[in-house]
């Protein structure tokens, strides 16, 4: 019962500092596009064949890189090619030419087209450093019922992505707390990591590491390690798809049954899509089939939509199905939901 307020608690203890860093910005860098506009903010990255650039008086403004025709900054920025090399140092771009000039070193000279993703550098010291650089959403839902039964339920969701030029970290944190007058609270908890390294603009690797309880399937701890590769197939302003697979270990705590240890293998399709008036949808599909017993196969789907309010706030409604062709006694085969909650942006 504690746990979900412990959780929020701690979450926007370490996102306000980061929210409030990131409205605090000061105009420094300078773009000049290939019709004469001229505007200044902050560029906060490159990726997807957009420059997203921070403005105090714009907002967050959005365009297409090869709109670009200068562009002039003093900071130092992290910049990845798609031949899957990276430099850092300040970056500078006039016409096709994209210069990247290193503490004591020669500028280096790449044809804007062969860029495909910049984040702002190592700025700040200690933890502050990271925050600049994360992004992502944190939602919070709650119902209640009075009358025969009295009914109760929490929820509580965040997500967030750590950037830099060749690799990314993500997280995700997801928890349901339920109760009922007459029967057994029921919660389920889930924390996952996942750090990548690109390889080149298609080609990413990874390690991932999970744990997970879920009291509705008589699971006490399901610890996973792994790793494997992707391929984006398809990454675009509006759409990003990837194929992933790999091999992670697994270990289960059972609370019915015996504790399992055993490896499975995986695979899966990722979705991240905007849609119209910058509502987006995210969906993860995985398939595990037991390494050592081909009839024991899990799948595990998760999609949010996100529609927005006002500034950062957001409404979301989130899907999940978890389905097991072996699960432990008196457990069904699929157990899913369908969550909503109000959350902010970051």
């Amino acid at each position: 019962m504690t746990l979900l307020p412990l959780l929020s608690l701690i979450i926007a203890t370490l996102l306000v500092p980061g929210l409030l860093g990131k409205e605090t910005d000061r105009d420094k860098d300078t773009v000049t596009l290939v019709n004469g506009d001229r505007l200044s903010g902050t560029i906060t990255r490159v990726e997807e064949g957009r420059l997203v650039l921070n403005s105090t008086l714009l907002g967050v403004v959005r365009v297409k890189w090869s709109d670009v025709r200068a562009l002039n900054s003093d900071s130092s920025f992290s910049v990845l090619l798609q031949d899957g090399t990276h430099y850092d140092g300040n970056l500078s771009k006039e016409a096709s030419e994209v210069s990247i000039v290193a503490d004591g070193r020669e500028a280096v000279t790449v044809e804007s087209p062969a860029v495909v993703r910049i984040v702002p550098g190592t700025s700040g010291t200690g933890f502050a450093r990271v925050l600049a650089g994360v992004q992502g959403a944190m939602d919070i839902g709650y119902s209640l019922a009075r009358g025969n039964q009295n009914q109760m339920q929490s929820s509580l969701g965040a997500r967030a992505e750590y950037t830099r030029a060749q690799y990314r970290v993500r997280g995700r944190l997801s928890s349901l707390f339920a109760r009922q007058d007459g029967a057994r609270s029921q919660s389920r908890h889930a924390l996952n990591a996942r750090v990548e390294r690109t390889a080149s603009a298609s080609l990413f690797t990874y390690g991932l590491a999970s744990l997970e309880r879920n009291e509705r399937r008589r699971l006490d701890l399901r610890t996973r390690l792994g790793g494997g590769v992707g391929w984006q197939v398809r990454k675009s302003r509006r759409t990003d798809v990837a194929m992933v697979g790999g091999f992670a270990f697994i270990r289960e705590h059972n609370r019915h049954a015996a504790n399992r240890t055993t490896g499975e293998a995986f695979v899966g399709i990722e979705l991240d899509k905007r849609l119209f008036r910058s509502i987006s949808l995210s969906a993860e599909l995985t398939v595990h089939p037991d390494a050592f017993d081909a009839s024991n196969i899990r799948a595990e789907f998760d999609s949010t939509l996100r529609v927005p309010i006002a500034g950062r706030f957001t409404y979301s409604l989130s899907l999940f199905d978890r389905f097991h062709t072996k699960p432990a006694t008196m457990v069904e085969r699929n157990d899913y939901g369908l969550v909503s909650g109000i959350g902010v942006r970051f």
